[in-house]
């Protein structure tokens, strides 16, 4: 029997195996269409009313979300206003006393009176006294005001109630500590102060503090008063009117000011500060915004509990719904069956005819549906089943006739190769060394060509080749060049990618010497770097201008230029593009030059470049 019978013999037998496996699968679906087109159809709406139902909670939740954002960010910024007029009363409070000029002369005057008798010093800080006293009869939610001297002494007036003791060193020290960068504006904070009416001995405050300066802004003394919580947590209980709620008010320097949460965590504190957009966390909605006038934050947040239970009871409802689909629609789907099933039955008759030998079988299509589409498929894949046979058949023939093509491709180099060597022996024991050198340069250099462009080389190697190369084209062409060749000792044995080297050399003789008469100068070295291995090609040539640079390198990441004869150049714009695709940045080549004055082409590659990476390139 022929190969070409046998392979005939083959894929006639592929071809039946494959109508084999459509008449299996049409009897499969014969015997239990009914249950598994039940079973498949069901599983699918319910799969559907699921993906809906969640979709549904989904949208419903954001949307809730959504609506619930806009209306609390209104009482948020409402209350945010009303905390801005609290502010600017005490502002009014404190600019009162600050530039009440009996206050100041006072203050001035007992200053300079300090070693005067008790009598006056009693006498002007009982008139401060009662300058201060009808300012605070408009402010009772003050309770502590002090006037500190510029030593920290409350020499002035001192004034607090049953809810705090006086200030401490401490605590003063604390406050100026705060004051220092102010230039006389208020400073707001919260700390705890000592109190004889809190069981914890401690009484959570707020403190607002300014230096007095006079219209000259000359310091004259401190002012520091104190309001207890309640100042805030009266205009901000609408934001907690629920007893879920959370609010954080923080002063301009993004410290807590006042919160009704007690128990936070430093990662939340932290978040909370530094929020700028609204989010949920923990079930709860948080918002915030920040007043213009006095750059106070405030962050306030409400539980999403109830709408989500509002959704889950929406979600139940269309699971409910959609199982009493399901049920309605397999109902449906055992009725239509039985219409279903003549489709099938022609097309287990068809495949018969076509195990049987028939490739000229085909069904006659009564429907317009998905089984309609299937009888198609049928009919059009016995009409290919022949043709691919005869198809396959020339593509294995094209197959063998490509791979004689390159065994005869690979035979023609090393026919040159032996031929060369033969030459070279015979031109030696004819006594013509010099030639024979030449010969033996030429062989050296093409069976280094004959290694798979995917195998690394070294350094050395590379170097070996482009001193060949140099030493035929200065005994044919080039008499007067000069070349240096320099490669540091430890980058001898470094692996590079072969033939990077040849196409720079090549190019100074082709164009850099191309009108130098004499005096010719080759410069090529290898140096090593922490980082990376430099090669540079250095001539005195011709040289060229940044436009010519450009055209030599080329755009990133095009492909070679096309010559004449439909191949790709392999000159300096192939080593450009193989570094591009091998290694990529930062390794690639770099072109220097002066016009007149020389060229230097600087290749920057990898220390050691893995030879798995090379062999994943070549490839791919």
């Amino acid at each position: 029997m022929s190969s070409a019978t046998l392979w005939l013999a083959n894929y006639k037998q592929i071809g039946e195996s494959e109508m084999q496996i459509w008449r299996q699968l049409l009897i499969g679906i014969n015997r239990s269409f009914r249950i598994r087109l039940i079973i498949s159809l069901s599983a699918i709406i319910l799969l559907a009313f699921g993906i809906t139902g969640y979709l549904t909670y989904q949208y419903n939740l954001k949307l809730f979300e959504e609506e619930i954002s806009k209306q609390f960010s209104r009482t948020n910024e409402e209350a945010l206003a009303k905390v801005e007029m609290k502010v600017q009363e005490i502002v009014r409070v404190s600019q009162t006393v600050v530039f009440n000029p009996q206050i100041e002369m006072l203050i001035k005057r007992i200053n300079s009176q300090e070693d005067s008798d008790a009598f006056n010093l009693y006498y002007d800080k009982k008139q401060i006294e009662e300058q201060i006293f009808q300012i605070k009869s408009d402010a009772p939610y003050i309770t502590g005001m002090y006037l500190y001297d510029l030593n920290g002494n409350p020499s002035y007036f001192s004034y607090t109630t049953s809810a705090i003791k006086n200030l401490d060193d401490p605590t003063f020290q604390t406050i100026q500590s705060k004051l220092n960068d102010t230039y006389g504006n208020l400073a707001w904070m919260s700390m705890p102060l000592p109190s004889s009416i809190e069981p914890s001995g401690f009484r959570q405050t707020i403190i607002i503090a300014r230096l007095m300066k006079n219209s000259a802004l000359q310091t004259y003394g401190v002012l520091v008063m104190a309001v207890d919580e309640s100042f805030f947590a009266g205009i901000l209980k609408e934001l907690t009117k629920d007893g879920t709620g959370e609010v954080y008010l923080y002063n301009e320097n993004k410290e807590l000011l006042y919160s009704n949460s007690t128990h936070e965590t430093a990662e939340k504190a932290q978040l909370l500060r530094d929020m700028n957009e609204t989010r949920v966390m923990n079930n709860h909605l948080y918002v915030q915004g920040v007043s213009k006038a006095t750059s106070f934050k405030l962050v306030s947040s409400t539980s999403l509990s109830d709408i989500q239970l509002k959704n889950k009871n929406l979600s139940k409802r269309i699971v409910y719904t959609g199982l009493i689909s399901i049920l309605l629609t397999s109902i449906l789907i055992v009725i239509s069956t039985g219409k279903l099933l003549r489709p099938i039955k022609d097309l287990l008759l068809g495949l018969r005819k076509v195990r049987s030998g028939d490739f000229s079988a085909r069904i006659e299509i009564r429907t317009k549906d998905e089984l309609a589409y299937m009888g198609e498929s049928f009919n059009a894949m016995a009409e290919q089943v022949g043709r691919l046979i005869t198809e396959v058949y020339l593509t294995q023939l094209s197959e063998r006739e490509a791979e004689l093509k390159a065994l005869q491709v690979q035979l023609n180099p090393h026919f040159l190769h032996n031929m060369f060597n033969e030459i070279y022996w015979k031109l030696y024991l004819q006594n013509e060394k010099d030639t024979a050198a030449l010969i033996a340069t030429i062989s050296e250099m093409l069976k280094y060509s004959l290694m798979p462009v995917r195998t690394l080389t070294t350094v050395r190697e590379e170097f070996q080749q482009i001193r060949n190369y140099v030493k035929l084209q200065t005994e044919l062409f080039e008499p007067d060049l000069e070349t240096i060749i320099q490669a540091d000792e430890q980058v001898q044995g470094s692996e590079m990618m072969r033939f990077l080297l040849q196409p720079l050399v090549e190019n100074v003789f082709v164009h850099s010497f191309r009108n130098k008469v004499s005096h010719k100068v080759l410069l090529i070295r290898a140096r090593q770097h922490p980082e990376h291995l430099e090669i540079e090609v250095t001539d005195n040539g011709c040289g060229m201008d940044e436009s010519a640079i450009a055209i030599l390198l080329g755009p990133k990441g095009t492909s070679l230029p096309q010559r004449s004869d439909g191949r790709e150049h392999l000159g300096v714009r192939s080593v450009v593009r193989r570094l591009e695709l091998v290694h990529g940045q930062p390794y690639r080549l770099e072109v220097e030059s002066v016009v007149n004055s020389g060229t230097t082409m600087r290749l920057i590659l990898p220390n050691q470049p893995t030879r798995k990476e090379l062999s994943q390139h070549v490839e791919g």
